[in-house]
Order: C-alpha cells, then structure tokens, then sequence
C-alpha cells in the first residue's frame, strides 16, 4: 500500500508549487474538486485503453555505475542507438508511444536513473548531477555495442545530458553523434521565485503532513479520506503544472502514478541538484547536431529555457510544440516520433557521408 505521508509531501510540494503558479486553482474547494475530477472521467479520451507503464523493452542489465549503483537499463527495437534518459519521478516506460512507433526503425536504449524505477538506491548517497552524468556514460559504454548514439535528454535528463557534455568532452562527437534535449533547461530557472516557493512549498508541506500525522493516529476510514485527498490535489497538480490544455485524463493518470512511485526520500534529495545547477558553460562546446524540442505551455521548465539552449549551442534547432506541456513525448507522441525519427536519419546520413 502507498505511504499516505509520503504521498501527502508530494502533495505538499505540488500544492506549493500551484499556489505560486495559480493561487486560484490551488484554492479550489474538495467539493468543486470532486466535481471536477467526474467530469474528468466522463470526457472522451482517446488514450483510455493505452497499457502505460506495461510496455518494457529486453533487459540488458543491470548496469553497475562508477559508485556500485545498478542501474536498469532495457533495449527495444533495431536500426541507430538512441539513448533515452527520463525526467525527474518518471521511469523508463514514459518512453510509450517511442518504444511501440519507432522500434521498427531504431534501437531505443531506456535506462531508469538511480532510485527510479527497477534501478537502484546509490551505496554511496551521491545525487548530484555528477553522479546522474557518470551514471549515463555506464550506460552509453555498455549498452552502445561500441556504435555511435544519439542521446535524447527529458528535464532531469536532458540536465544530466548537458552535464555530460561538460565531465566527457571528447566523448561528444566521438561516441554521441547526436543531442535531443526535450523540455529542459541549462541552469536554474526558478531565480527571484525561488525564496516564494520554498516558503509556500513548506507550508504546504508541514500543513498536509500535520493531517497525516492526525489522520495516521485515528482510524483507518481517516487515513483513507486522506490518501484520496492527496491523490487528488497529485493529479491537479500533474494536469497543471504538467500538460497543456485538455489532456488526456489517462494520461494525466499515468504521470501522477510514476511521480507517486518515487519514494519522497528521492524528491528530496534531487530537488536541490536541480534547483541549485547550472551547466550554461557545455552550451557553446557542443559540436554535434542538437534538437531542441520546447512545449509551448511548459510550466516546469518554460520556453525561455529551450530558447536560451538553442542560442547557446551552435547551429541548434529549436522545435516549439502548440498547446503542449512538460512532456511531449507523451502529450504530443505523434509530433515528437516524427521529429525524432527525421534527426535519426540526418545524424545517420551525416555519419554515412564522413
């Protein structure tokens, strides 16, 4: 069974961030939220019937990293190594509609980051952005068959990406051909914010788990109440802060589902690496053809982000997606595969060409 108060400061820190970005969303009554939440399931959605999070590729790990961290890493398809590393709380099947639309055509190599996943918990507590770069050169030295990669980077992931880019120089142009950088940012976007945030954040926070707490010490009816409480303020949270307008409440469902399974241990200890990085300086060393993808309505790491990633990099291409969130890969998979599979084959046929 989920951890109530482990789910309640995940709601916490959603909650914060909403009242920062929409106070009056985050101000919605449980009445005026239960009645939302019925229209939601009742509205037609074409993703109903997706298996998310069933779909796995064939394990070729596990994957120890430079600190003994194992990592999962799975394979799918055949054709170019493309590298898939996830955002911050996912997992490696995010990756859905790119596993089932493009294996035909491309080796996917999917990884889960440490404490993700079916990955491992590091023996040396190491969560810096450091420790995820080094973790993503295990994967491209074991699992690139000694071929070139395409890397393709989500949030979290295209952070480590960046990071890489800055500990292994001369691995960009030799073993990665090829940089994705999808709905991320080089440094510290949150600025002057961050001080409002983190105080609403807190509040929020130590207010939900005083509840739990509550709840936790009287009847099993009350922690129920509040598991429900805390799933539903997690997934208005998640269509919020991480989709554009009207999305799939399946969908929805499925990114709430793999934020609820990193246990708040983890969201703890990466929050600040993210927050405090700053990378800026691999931007105008990258010397290999790079895609930068950008939802219009990304909240999480917003459009200026990916603008000053593609005038930072020489010769990048920056992709805008309409009407589109934190994570196009899913929200927008059609959009995303064919963008993918056309910079596959301009890397592959630039490689032909040498």
């Amino acid at each position: 069974m989920a951890d109530p108060k482990g789910r309640a400061r995940r709601a916490g820190l959603i909650t914060g961030a909403i009242a920062l970005g929409a106070g009056a969303a985050a101000a919605a009554g449980a009445a005026g939220t239960r009645a939302f939440l019925r229209r939601e399931r009742r509205r037609p959605d074409p993703y109903k019937n997706e298996d998310y999070g069933m779909r796995r590729g064939r394990s070729i790990g596990p994957v120890a990293s430079f600190d003994g961290t194992l990592l999962n890493v799975e394979e799918i398809g055949t054709g170019p190594t493309v590298v898939l590393s996830h955002g911050f709380s996912l997992n490696s099947t995010i990756w859905h509609h790119q596993m089932r639309e493009l294996s035909s055509e491309i080796r996917m190599v999917m990884y889960d980051h440490r404490g993700h996943g079916y990955s491992g918990l590091p023996p040396s507590d190491d969560w810096s952005l450091d420790a995820l770069a080094h973790d993503l050169e295990a994967v491209i030295r074991d699992a690139s068959n000694r071929e070139p990669v395409i890397v393709v980077g989500h949030s979290m992931g295209g952070m480590t990406l960046l990071r890489y880019c800055e500990l292994f120089p001369d691995a960009i142009g030799a073993r990665v051909r090829g940089l994705v950088l999808v709905d991320t940012t080089s440094a510290d976007v949150m600025g002057g914010l961050l001080p409002a945030l983190a105080r609403r954040v807190q509040a929020a926070v130590e207010g939900v788990e005083e509840i739990a707490m509550r709840a936790l010490q009287g009847r099993t009816d009350n922690v129920d109440r509040l598991r429900a409480r805390a799933n539903n303020l997690v997934y208005l949270g998640t269509r919020l802060m991480g989709f554009g307008h009207d999305p799939s409440p399946t969908q929805v469902a499925f990114i709430e589902k793999l934020l609820s399974d990193v246990p708040s241990s983890v969201w703890f200890k990466l929050i600040p690496t993210m927050l405090g990085m700053d990378v800026s300086r691999a931007l105008d060393a990258i010397d290999v053809p790079t895609l930068v993808i950008a939802g219009e309505k990304d909240k999480l790491t917003p459009l200026a982000a990916a603008q000053r990633i593609a005038d930072g990099v020489p010769g990048a291409d920056l992709v805008v997606l309409p009407d589109t969130g934190h994570i196009p890969m899913l929200e927008r998979a059609d959009e995303f595969n064919a963008l993918l599979r056309r910079f596959v084959a301009r890397v592959t046929i630039a490689d032909a060409s040498r």
